[in-house]
């Protein structure tokens, strides 16, 4: 049995959904949260295929079911922060999972472990479960030999599939209201040393601030920033996003890594707590500065639902 409340994320991927939950079985969390998006208006078949999905969840261990079902569709951002409002409203810590993201089996304790860890390091916002590089399980093999850490500190909010606290996110909001154009430069040169990456956030952050185009991931990152906090990523990949085997784009569908086991965690020197810069320079070259465009039309696809699905 598992002790780290759990939060579940779902729309109307059905069999995706089933899928994580095989996971779900074998871990059995003793504390199962379920938070579900309503339908779209007008559409039938979005309607059948949210209720089916919210079927799958039916716990056959000793486990605290509580569930947080949308009558009406919020969308993407907005369920999201919903549901995270709920969680912590209910618990002080804990593992936040999509419907299309599935965990490896030490993702969990991997979990645990640095929750426990940092509980009390509040510069430490998020314990993110996805790593970027190709070939992830080889490098890390030899990082172990070479005595170095299981995972590091970056900038950037790793979130499918993460676990986290309440104190961290007792102020997070989506809204942008609170920051002026004048802010971002502040926010954003302490984490970026090159120019380029530095005048990327900026505009992406003016552009979500006019067009109130509310991308959560983003605005996260934001949210860690102007708190002058950290997130942990590990150097093997604990996540698959099987949301993106549906997907045509190559550019997105290239972000699937499999998903290995890390257990034991290598810990790192109270010296190496600080920002991996090399790290963070690659994943902005390789998943944000290559897929802004398509995230940006995943948000369009967020905010109105989709009457094919």
């Amino acid at each position: 049995m598992f002790k780290v409340p759990v939060l579940l994320i779902l729309y109307n991927r059905i069999e995706e959904t089933h899928t994580v939950f095989q996971v779900l079985r074998t871990v059995q969390p003793t504390q199962l949260y379920v938070a579900g998006d309503g339908p779209g208006p007008d559409n039938p078949l979005d309607r059948k295929r949210v209720y089916q999905t919210r079927s799958v969840i039916q716990p056959e261990w000793p486990c605290q079911l509580h569930t947080f079902w949308q009558e009406r569709h919020l969308g993407k951002p907005y369920m999201i922060d919903a549901a995270l409002k709920w969680f912590f409203h209910e618990v002080p810590e804990g593992i936040v999972l999509f419907e299309d993201t599935v965990p490896s089996y030490d993702f969990f304790p991997y979990c645990e472990e640095l929750l426990d860890r940092y509980r009390n390091n509040e510069r430490i916002f998020t314990i993110g479960g996805y790593y970027f590089h190709h070939k992830s399980r080889k490098r890390y093999n030899k990082r172990i030999q070479k005595g170095k850490s299981s995972y590091y500190f970056s900038a950037y909010a790793t979130t499918w599939g993460f676990a986290t606290w309440r104190d961290r996110w007792k102020d997070f909001t989506l809204s942008m209201d609170s920051y002026n154009s004048e802010d971002f430069p502040d926010i954003v040169t302490p984490y970026m040393r090159k120019q380029r990456q530095r005048g990327y956030w900026i505009r992406r952050f003016n552009s979500m601030k006019k067009l109130n185009a509310i991308y959560w991931d983003y605005r996260l990152n934001l949210h860690v920033w102007a708190h002058q906090g950290l997130c942990i990523s590990p150097y093997l990949n604990l996540v698959t996003n099987i949301g993106f085997k549906k997907l045509s784009k190559r550019k997105i569908r290239r972000l699937k890594r499999n998903a290995y086991p890390i257990l034991p965690l290598v810990h790192p020197d109270k010296e190496h707590e600080k920002q991996d810069y090399e790290a963070d320079r690659y994943m902005f070259k390789h998943i944000y500065k290559r897929a802004y465009r398509y995230l940006f039309r995943d948000w369009l696809s967020g905010i109105l639902p989709n009457k094919n699905q």
